[in-house]
């Protein structure tokens, strides 16, 4: 904050020290100027006192640029400096066209032959001095500070500079004529055509900085920077070819970027959020201190599998589905899933979302597929349930005469208002593929339903036989072996169980 506060203070002072230079300035090339009766250096006084005003505007334009961003603001005020370097822009103009219209008088009507003193020469070479000055301060601050302000008022009285040394010449012409007796016709043009010069100097001057200032005001950039974010952007590897879209401004020094990316499908919103950060680092290695806003949309990539497109299409319907199975028959594609809906629907309400659906899924799909839907009640809120003395000793039972017995570490059974539910905790070698592991599962499922139909729901969670000596299990006052919390006094879950 200190340092920010110390340029604020030197933007500020240069242009007040530039303010008050320009009026004494002002004052004395008047005086001279109605002393000799030239029309050159009436031109400077009056360009000096357009440049007072000038200095007035971009002292202001500084002063409103360093508010804070507010409510009615919230890019900020730096905007400011780029209407001020406007308005100095018109004032450098109107200051060129009056001048013009003085030379073309002095020229054609009222011609006249200025008179030359040393106040002439004295007040020029004290202008190009004090001009040189704010010139060199002007440009450190406009270049430090990225003051528009500034930089329009360095040009401004770089321009008053060659023009304060044409004028020179043209006085100095004016003075050796003079002793060299040259026509009168010829002295009387002198001057107005150096003071015609000079405005043709402000003139374009005032062009450029126009320029500038226009272009920047309408969001104006450097020509290739888009075109820089979007190929650095391109080159991270999940965002989608040829998916990016960059919009970039200035607002005085602070760039804003806002970047329009895609990702596949099936990613997470974690994901999506750590590419967008990515994309925040890539457009900060090209524009240091950027204020970046990424947008990631899901994009459907031609090598998209059959999963990710249901998954997808479920997404946007707003549905849940699991249990989905994908098979390639001889007469085309099979898309099997079960769809989760909430238990208070009719079967007319479920089998509309299953309509809408299918017709997703097959409009999304690149070939024609079967579509399976089978409608299951989804519980969204937390379900009452109780454990169920009465039938877990007949599970017991039942799991001890499963082939598999001796894989279960722990069974209990709960009663919720959907019926009877077992749960079984059970291990398998860790080496084990998943697929061998679900159909032992299921098998153990199948077992034990066959045996108490009763039972509305197995949940069996599978456990890697080498993590049991990590894990910590508890089932009526029991624990896992080699538990790191009890150690040596830890038993051995299966043996319990099956002890029981």
């Amino acid at each position: 904050m200190k340092g920010s506060a110390v340029q604020t203070w030197s933007k500020q002072t240069i242009a007040l020290v530039s303010l008050v230079s320009g009026m004494v300035l002002a004052l004395i090339k008047f005086g001279v100027a109605y002393v000799t009766g030239s029309l050159s250096i009436l031109a400077e006084a009056v360009d000096t006192l357009l440049d007072l005003v000038a200095s007035s505007v971009a002292l202001l334009a500084v002063r409103i640029a360093d508010v804070p961003p507010d409510d009615d603001h919230p890019y900020g005020h730096a905007r400011a400096e780029n209407l001020g370097a406007l308005a100095q822009t018109v004032l450098l103009i109107v200051t060129a066209l009056w001048i013009v219209w003085q030379a073309l008088e002095r020229l054609f009507f009222v011609p006249a032959i200025p008179t030359i003193t040393l106040w002439s020469f004295l007040i020029i070479v004290v202008s190009l001095v004090i001009n040189a000055v704010r010139v060199v301060l002007l440009h450190r601050a406009a270049h430090t500070n990225a003051s528009e302000a500034l930089h329009a008022s360095a040009a401004n009285f770089a321009t008053d500079m060659i023009g304060s040394l044409v004028v020179l010449v043209s006085i100095a012409v004016i003075l050796a004529g003079q002793w060299l007796n040259l026509a009168p016709a010829l002295l009387t043009r002198i001057d107005p055509l150096a003071a015609i010069i000079v405005a043709l100097l402000a003139l374009h001057t005032a062009w450029h900085l126009g320029q500038r200032s226009i272009h920047i005001l309408m969001d104006g950039i450097p020509g290739d920077l888009n075109q820089r974010l979007t190929n650095r952007i391109g080159e991270i590897p999940i965002v989608v070819p040829n998916s990016t879209q960059v919009r970039a401004r200035f607002v005085g020094e602070q760039p804003y970027v806002e970047v329009i990316v895609a990702m596949p499908r099936g990613h997470s919103l974690e994901e999506a959020h750590e590419l967008a950060d990515t994309v925040e680092d890539a457009v900060r290695a090209e524009l240091d201190a950027a204020n970046v806003l990424v947008h990631v949309e899901p994009a459907r990539v031609p090598a998209e599998p059959y999963t990710t497109t249901v998954y997808s299409v479920a997404q946007q319907l707003g549905l849940r589905v699991h249990h989905l199975d994908v098979y390639q028959l001889s007469d085309g594609m099979r898309v099997e899933m079960d769809l989760e809906l909430p238990g208070s629907l009719t079967l007319a309400e479920a089998h509309t979302y299953s309509e809408q659906l299918e017709a997703a899924i097959e409009a999304e799909l690149p070939a024609p597929a079967t579509i399976v839907v089978h409608l299951e009640p989804r519980h969204d809120q937390v379900q009452p349930a109780v454990r169920y003395p009465p039938v877990h000793e007949k599970v017991q039972q039942v799991l001890h005469t499963l082939p598999n017995a001796d894989s279960i570490l722990h069974a209990e059974t709960l009663l919720a208002d959907d019926g009877i539910i077992v749960a079984i905790h059970c291990h398998f070698p860790g080496q084990t593929q998943l697929t061998d592991v679900h159909m032992m599962m299921a098998r153990m499922e199948h077992d034990l339903l066959r045996a108490m139909p009763d039972v509305t729901r197995v949940q069996i969670d599978p456990e890697p036989s080498e993590c049991l000596h990590r894990c910590c299990f508890y089932a009526n006052g029991c624990i896992v072996r080699d538990c790191p919390q009890h150690g040596d006094q830890a038993s051995l879950m299966s043996s319990h169980f099956l002890s029981e």
